[in-house]
C-alpha cells in the first residue's frame, strides 16, 4: 500500500525576482531573535528554516485576575510559536510561514498581490465562500461577505465600478490539486498533501499559478481599480505629486476627505496662511505659500487644512489626505484620493468617460452663486452663498418651487429624505450641491438624486406624502406626482452643482465622482428618467 502523504496547511509568500540573490536570512525582519536551521541534505532543497526564540509572557489582563484572586496564576503564561521556511529554486524564492511566522518576514521583499491574484487564478469562480472588499464611497469602506454555501461571485452583490477585491476564499478549479484556497494581498493560503521532497516543485507550481492571467475570464473587473500598496510604487507616485506641487500646478485639487454639513461651514484656511480664511477651498492659496526649495512629502503630511463653522468650531485635516491628484501613464492612471493611491485601468476610465458623454447639460437657467466680503471681528472675510440661501433665492426670484429641507418619510430608507431641492412645473426635480464639497459632497448629491427618484417610482406611500407637500407649495403641483400609475417617462432629474460652470463641469469632476455620476445616470436612465447636469459659477453679491 502506498504511504499516505502528510496533509499540511501552508501560507505562501513569493519573493520579488530582483531579490533572488539575497541570503535566506535577509528576508526576515531584524527585530526578532530567531534560530536558523539548515535543511536535511537528503531532501536536496536549497533554503533555511527560521524559528522565533519563544518568550513566556502573561496576557495583559493577568494582573487583574491575579489581583482579584490574590495569587499568582502561572498557568496564564503563554508562548507563541513562529517559523518561516525559505525555499529557493531555479525559478523562484518563496517563504512558507507557520504560526505567527508572517510577522517575521519583511514584506518589502515579497510580491504584494501574489495572494489575491494566485487565488483568483486557481479558484473555481462558482465556488466562493467569502470575499473581502474595499468599497470606494464618499470615504473608503471595508466589507467582508460570507456565503452559507459555495456561490458564484454575483451572490456577493459586488459593484464592479467601486469595489476593490482584497481577499477571496473558495474551492480549487479542475486540475488544481490544492484544497481550501484563500488569498489576500501578498499571502496565498491552501491545504495540500505533500512530501517534503516535493516542496521545490510546489514553489515552481505556485509561481506559475501567479504568472498566468486565467483570472481574467471570470474576474476581469478586478483590474478596474487597484489600491496601490507597494511602498516603492507609492514613493514613486509621491515624487510625481511633489513635482507638480513644486510647479504649483493647477492639476492639484484640495478637497475635504469626508462629508460635512456645508451650510454650517463658513470658511477654510491653510498652514502658513491660517488667518486668510476663504469661503471655498482654494488650492492656490496653499501652493502659493509653499517654499518650493524645502517642500517634501513629509512636510505636506504635516501641513493642515483648517475648517471653520458658524458655531465657532475649528477642525483640521492633513493636507495629504485632502489632495486629489491624477497621474497618467500610457496604460494606467493613478489617483491620490483620501490619502491613498489607486491604479485605474485606462480602458475602465474610457468606459466611464463614454457614459458621461451621454449626459446632457440641462436647458434650465440658474443664476450664479453670490460671493462677498464681510467684516468679522475687524477682519474682512470672504463669504459664499450657502446652498440653503441659494435655493431660497432661486425659488423666490426665478419661478422654481422650494423643497429644500422638506423631508418626507419612506419605508424604504432609514431616515426621511428630500424629494429634491428645487422643482419646476414641468416635472423637473433639481438636486443642488456646492462644488466646494469635493468628491464626498458630489457623491452624496448623485446618491441623493438616485434614491429619491427610485423611491418616487416604487413607493406609493412616499408619493402620497410627497403630494401633500407639493399641494401646500402650489395648487396643482401635486399632479406632477400621480398617486397611481406614476411613470418615469417625462420626468427629469437635474444635478445642479454650484461653483463650477457647465462647460467644464464633467471634465473637472474627481474620478470617483465621475464613477458615481455615471452609475446614477445609468441607473435612472434604465428606469426611464431623463438625467441632466448643470453648473453655475460665482459673481459678486449686489450691494455687498
Amino acid at each position: 500500500m502506498e504511504e499516505r502523504k502528510p496533509y499540511v496547511y501552508l501560507n505562501a509568500f513569493l519573493a520579488k525576482g530582483e531579490h533572488a540573490s539575497l541570503q535566506a536570512s535577509d528576508f526576515l525582519k531584524g527585530a526578532y531573535q530567531v534560530n536558523a536551521y539548515d535543511l536535511d541534505n537528503k531532501h536536496e532543497l536549497e533554503g533555511k528554516l527560521f524559528v522565533k526564540i519563544p518568550t513566556e509572557k502573561k496576557p495583559k489582563w493577568s494582573a487583574f485576575t491575579e489581583n482579584i484572586t490574590g495569587t499568582s496564576l502561572d498557568e496564564l503564561a503563554n508562548r507563541s510559536s513562529s517559523a518561516v521556511l525559505i525555499i529557493k529554486t531555479a525559478t523562484a524564492t518563496m517563504a512558507f510561514t507557520f504560526g505567527y511566522g508572517r510577522f517575521l518576514i519583511d514584506t518589502k521583499y515579497f510580491v504584494h498581490d501574489f495572494g489575491i491574484k494566485t487565488a483568483l487564478n486557481t479558484l473555481n469562480h462558482d465556488s466562493l465562500r467569502s470575499v473581502d472588499l474595499f468599497t470606494l464611497e464618499d470615504q473608503a469602506v471595508q466589507k467582508k461577505s460570507q456565503a452559507s454555501r459555495e456561490s458564484a461571485i454575483g451572490v456577493f452583490g459586488i459593484d464592479i465600478s467601486r469595489d476593490v477585491l482584497r481577499a477571496v476564499t473558495g474551492s480549487p478549479k479542475t486540475g488544481v490539486n490544492l484544497k481550501s484556497i484563500s488569498g489576500g494581498d501578498s499571502v496565498y493560503s491552501f491545504a495540500t498533501e505533500i512530501n517534503v521532497d516535493e516542496i521545490s516543485s510546489l514553489v515552481d507550481l505556485l509561481s506559475s499559478y501567479y504568472s498566468n492571467n486565467s483570472y481574467k475570464s471570470g474576474f476581469s473587473w478586478v483590474d478596474n481599480i487597484r489600491k496601490v500598496k507597494e511602498r516603492s510604487e507609492i514613493d514613486n507616485l509621491d515624487e510625481k505629486l511633489l513635482e507638480k506641487i513644486k510647479l504649483k500646478s493647477s492639476d492639484i485639487t484640495i478637497t475635504l476627505p469626508e462629508i460635512v454639513q456645508w451650510d454650517a461651514i463658513y470658511g477654510f484656511s491653510f498652514t502658513r496662511s491660517k488667518s486668510s480664511i476663504k469661503p471655498t477651498i482654494e488650492a492656490g492659496e496653499y501652493l502659493g505659500n509653499l517654499n518650493t526649495a524645502s517642500v517634501s512629502i513629509d512636510s505636506i503630511k504635516r501641513d493642515r487644512l483648517f475648517v471653520y463653522d458658524v458655531y465657532e468650531n475649528e477642525s483640521e485635516h492633513q493636507i495629504y489626505k485632502c489632495i486629489y491628484f491624477e497621474h497618467k501613464e500610457p496604460n494606467k492612471t493613478y489617483i491620490l484620493f483620501a490619502g491613498l493611491w489607486y491604479e485605474i485601468d485606462n480602458s475602465f476610465m474610457s468606459r466611464i468617460d463614454a457614459v458621461l458623454a451621454k449626459i446632457n447639460i440641462s436647458t434650465l437657467t440658474f443664476p450664479k452663486v453670490y460671493v462677498w466680503e464681510e467684516n468679522k471681528d475687524g477682519e474682512l472675510k470672504s463669504k459664499i452663498e450657502t446652498e440653503g440661501d441659494y435655493n431660497a433665492r432661486v425659488a423666490n426670484n426665478h419661478s422654481y418651487h422650494l423643497l429644500d429641507k422638506k423631508l418626507i418619510k419612506s419605508n424604504r430608507t432609514t431616515s426621511p429624505i428630500e424629494l429634491c431641492d428645487l422643482m419646476t412645473n414641468s416635472k423637473q426635480f433639481i438636486h443642488v450641491k456646492h462644488r466646494k464639497g469635493g468628491s464626498a459632497g458630489l457623491s452624496h448629491l448623485f446618491a441623493q438624486g438616485s434614491v429619491s427618484a427610485e423611491i418616487l417610482l416604487g413607493d406609493k406611500e412616499f408619493r402620497k406624502k410627497a403630494r401633500t407637500v407639493l399641494r401646500r407649495l402650489s395648487s396643482g403641483l401635486q399632479d406632477s406626482v400621480p398617486l397611481d400609475n406614476f411613470k418615469s417617462d417625462g420626468v427629469e432629474v437635474v444635478f445642479l452643482i454650484l461653483g463650477e460652470d457647465s462647460s467644464i463641469l464633467k471634465s473637472n469632476l474627481p474620478f470617483f465622482s465621475k464613477v458615481n455620476l455615471s452609475k446614477a445616470f445609468e441607473n435612472l436612465s434604465q428606469r426611464g428618467f431623463k438625467v441632466t447636469i448643470s453648473g453655475v459659477g460665482t459673481e459678486p453679491k449686489p450691494n455687498a
